[in-house]
């Protein structure tokens, strides 16, 4: 008896600490207007905010493989999400980028317009 009682008090903290740290998800509306031809659609992926101070824009990241990776400039991110190395989670489209590209070998660039992210 002691047992189930234990394991009933067990699962409802796990409950409460997991409901307690999900954050709640910004979703955005506003396409980024410098979006060129829609290349593919991002749903659901975790990626790491960078700012770029070359191009004074912040992007999002998302490994692709062992040294290669998707880079998303995006228009909208929202101020709180503005921190460089912060993880997120994000839905969005890719679209072509436009701008002469000086990155690293095996990197994509993207314009990313968001529609909702979170942490």
């Amino acid at each position: 008896m002691k047992r189930l009682i234990l394991i009933c008090s067990l699962f409802v903290a796990i409950t409460i600490y997991v409901s307690a740290c999900e954050q709640e998800k910004v979703v955005l509306s506003v396409p980024c207007p410098n979006a060129g031809t829609f290349v593919k659609q991002a749903n659901k992926l975790t990626g790491t905010v960078y700012y770029d101070s070359t191009k004074k824009s912040y992007g999002i990241q998302v490994a692709t493989s062992f040294d290669s990776a998707d880079m998303g400039y995006t228009c909208n991110l929202p101020t709180e999400f503005q921190k460089e190395q912060l993880k997120v989670r994000f839905t969005g489209s890719y679209y072509m980028y436009d701008k002469p590209i000086n990155g690293p070998a095996g990197y994509k660039f993207y314009y990313l317009s968001l529609e909702s992210v979170s942490l």
